[in-house]
């Protein structure tokens, strides 16, 4: 039996607002009556969206359950709670604009998708809407959509992996020709296409705040794969138990590469999350980690770089100018991780800071998103003569001292590409060179 309209929307309220209130305590009151507020406001829009998925009547058994992944699996609960403002009438908004696509997706495919891409430009709309209110105006570039999806700096599916299922979800049903799935997917393309073509491209400090009026669409996507799941579990229940064990062979393959590799110990307990993290870190350096897929395997075949490189170059521009010059300090492990490739040696102490040498031919990848002219400075010391190119591009050619000096080096815009730039520093045969930091800023102009 099927609960009463009144009994779904008092379990969806009461899911929604008791939970997270428990984290309002020791706020001011200003701050607390707002997050309150802000946590009504969704609530509201989560029933209306629950109300607009039920009376689809397909999907009437998982819609509670796709309002409560789209709350908690999203970054929605996140801006109500801790971001209160205009967000949350952002996905009010969205809400009410798609139940009132829904009830017009069109008479055929190619009319659908004509509509929902009208709704993706509607939906733009009110994000960058939201955003001028409370931010300052971003500016336009070149798209950058992979990045913008898959990239580890604030990439959407990269965050919130559960919005690669509703995606799945929507492409399951739009492969037979559900009108409503196929209307959805274009408003997410046009949506994402404009969002990948601002700078940046996220707003907000979980995720990207650009893409709760689009959350609707993307709790119908969900509901799909639940209902999927749901009616596979009824009809070929070996198959999900068969997908399970391979998640569990997984598992323990990665345990036995841990033990083999001595990451854990071998006569002694070890934790829970020791192993989970050792797993992670196992797969991701193997294969890239999963949330950016497939974007780091292209990104890999592109560069002819290990895939688990994207995971921390993608989406980074060294020539950003929010946070002014980008400086590589050589020898410390947080600030160089990203950057350095091969041929550098160990870290050596130079005087204050740590350094290292350079070990006849050493790369650096310079990752950008939108090329401008840049400036390169190398701190080094040491004999002999250095060289420094950029994509085959020869920048400076100079004698080392025996003290620290900056080598200095400029970059045109059409020496460099969007993506990894490979920043090489060569020594001549019998020379020396102690790195200390490489700094690169953009230069004004254009050429």
């Amino acid at each position: 039996m099927k609960p009463p309209v009144e009994g779904r929307t008092v379990a969806l309220l009461t899911a929604t607002i008791v939970p997270p209130t428990f984290v309002l305590s020791g706020r001011s009151l200003a701050a607390t009556l707002l997050a309150l507020a802000s946590l009504l406001t969704i609530a509201a829009g989560l029933a209306i969206l629950e109300r607009t998925l039920h009376e689809t009547g397909e999907l009437a058994s998982v819609s509670v359950a796709a309002c409560l992944l789209t709350l908690y699996g999203t970054g929605l609960l996140w801006h109500a709670v801790l971001e209160p403002g205009l967000d949350a009438l952002a996905f009010v908004a969205g809400t009410l604009l798609v139940g009132a696509w829904m009830s017009r997706v069109g008479t055929s495919s190619s009319n659908a998708i004509l509509r929902g891409a009208a709704l993706g430009v509607a939906l733009a709309g009110i994000a960058l809407l939201i955003a001028l209110a409370a931010e300052a105006p971003p500016s336009l570039a070149r798209p950058s959509l992979l990045d913008s999806l898959f990239s580890s700096r604030h990439g959407l599916l990269f965050w919130v992996p559960a919005l690669t299922a509703a995606i799945f979800g929507l492409a399951l049903r739009a492969g037979p020709g559900h009108r409503g799935a196929l209307g959805a997917l274009g408003a997410l393309a046009v949506l994402a296409i404009f969002n990948s073509s601002l700078r940046p491209w996220w707003s907000g400090g979980f995720a990207n705040a650009r893409y709760l009026p689009a959350l609707p669409l993307f709790a119908l996507g969900l509901a799909f794969a639940l209902d999927f799941l749901r009616t596979n579990a009824r009809r070929h229940p070996l198959r999900l138990a068969a997908v399970a064990g391979g998640a569990l062979v997984l598992w323990n393959l990665l345990l036995m590469a841990q033990y083999r590799a001595e990451l854990i110990p071998r006569d002694d307990v070890v934790s829970f999350p020791e192993v989970a993290e050792n797993s992670a870190r196992l797969l991701a350096r193997s294969a890239g980690a999963p949330t950016a897929w497939p974007a780091n395997w292209i990104f890999a075949a592109q560069q002819d770089l290990p895939a688990a490189r994207y995971d921390l170059l993608g989406g980074q521009d060294v020539l950003a100018r929010s946070h002014g010059p980008t400086r590589i300090e050589v020898g410390r492990l947080e600030s160089e991780a990203a950057f350095l490739g091969t041929g550098w040696s160990v870290r050596h102490p130079c005087g204050a800071s740590t350094c290292r040498e350079v070990e006849g031919r050493a790369v650096v990848y310079l990752p950008l998103v939108d090329v401008r002219p840049a400036d390169v400075r190398v701190q080094a010391q040491g004999s002999g003569l250095l060289r420094v190119t950029l994509n085959g591009h020869l920048l400076a050619e100079t004698t080392l001292a025996p003290a620290f000096a900056e080598v200095a080096a400029s970059a045109r815009a059409r020496d460099l590409r969007p993506g990894t730039n490979v920043l090489v520093l060569e020594l001549a045969p019998g020379g020396q060179a102690l790195v200390d930091a490489i700094q690169v800023m953009p230069r004004g102009g254009s050429e």
